[in-house]
């Protein structure tokens, strides 16, 4: 099948139209290209906060991030839903800051749109720095599993849950042939240190991982003449494995910084085959027993 990343440019917007445009645009890159499967970045719905004209020089973040996480959620959904549909594509809208009114709690959750409608999704396990000014507010999973779509099992790992080899290792002992895995850095360090998370969650777990990075300059808030400038490269990871693919791991890469969908034909009949025929069987050969040995209680 052949499946797509997102390398997505932020920027500032007058009209939720704008985000819906910029969106559409990412979803007819990628079905030019023939691609089933599209993900988009973690936070790609920042460009949102934009909205937000006249925040002054002493903005209410905590109201600010209620509003965010409330008013537009039903509506980047159906936008979502609207475009897979239209393009018969799996469409994992990267991440927005969500609330959820069964417990009165926001999350950082990952939706993910079948081409017949249906959502899934799924929030961040471990939240890290988020766009700072809702670090606090937002909460971890509740839960974690996999989704299955045509016939492809699928899995999210949400930027910093990737640094947590579990996250993955679960997915994988559930079945999932990729992990998508939704990322928003703010430096070079970041956006390297996602790329090697995702080759080594593909190699250990023998999936493919497709990582999103989220990039450009966002003047939010508006008072500081910085606001968030977001750098990154779009990539999707195979298993370093001489059956599989080249020594570094990379299936495909964007160019860094750079607004683009980044697309690449991948094969998971034969990863499956590799799994059980490989010179590396990672998940036979894990030692279970052996590692529950070694397990800290608190």
């Amino acid at each position: 099948m052949k499946v797509a990343t997102s390398q997505y440019r932020v920027k500032s917007i007058t009209c939720f139209e704008d985000f819906a445009g910029h969106v559409r645009w990412h979803v007819e890159q990628a079905a030019a290209q023939g691609a089933e499967l599209l993900l988009l970045p973690e936070f790609f719905t920042a460009e949102l906060l934009t909205l937000n004209k006249n925040l002054g020089k002493h903005p209410d973040f905590p109201a600010l991030f209620e509003q965010y996480g409330k008013a537009h959620t039903e509506d980047i959904q159906a936008c979502c839903r609207e475009l897979g549909m239209e393009f018969g594509m799996i469409l994992a809208g990267g991440t927005h800051f969500t609330f959820d009114p069964e417990d009165g709690r926001y999350y950082n959750t990952c939706f993910v749109f079948a081409p017949d409608g249906r959502m899934y999704q799924q929030s961040k396990v471990h939240p890290s720095y988020e766009l700072v000014y809702n670090k606090e507010m937002t909460s971890p999973a509740k839960d974690l599993g996999t989704f299955d779509i045509n016939g492809i099992r699928l899995g999210a790992s949400i930027c910093y849950d990737c640094s947590f080899p579990e996250v993955s290792r679960i997915l994988g002992m559930l079945g999932a042939d990729i992990i998508l895995a939704p990322t928003c850095t703010l430096d070079a360090w970041g956006s390297e240190r996602s790329v090697l998370f995702s080759k080594a969650r593909a190699t250990e777990n023998q999936v493919y991982v497709i990582n999103s990075q989220l990039i450009g300059f966002l003047p939010f808030p508006p008072h500081l003449p910085y606001g968030f400038a977001f750098t990154g490269i779009s990539g999707i990871y195979a298993p370093i494995h001489p059956m599989v693919g080249h020594s570094d791991g990379i299936v495909r890469q964007g160019e860094p910084n750079v607004e683009m969908v980044v697309t690449a034909d991948i094969d998971l009949d034969y990863l499956r085959e590799v799994r059980l025929k490989g010179h590396n069987q990672n998940r036979k050969d894990m030692r279970p027993d052996f590692y529950k040995r070694f397990e800290v209680t608190a």
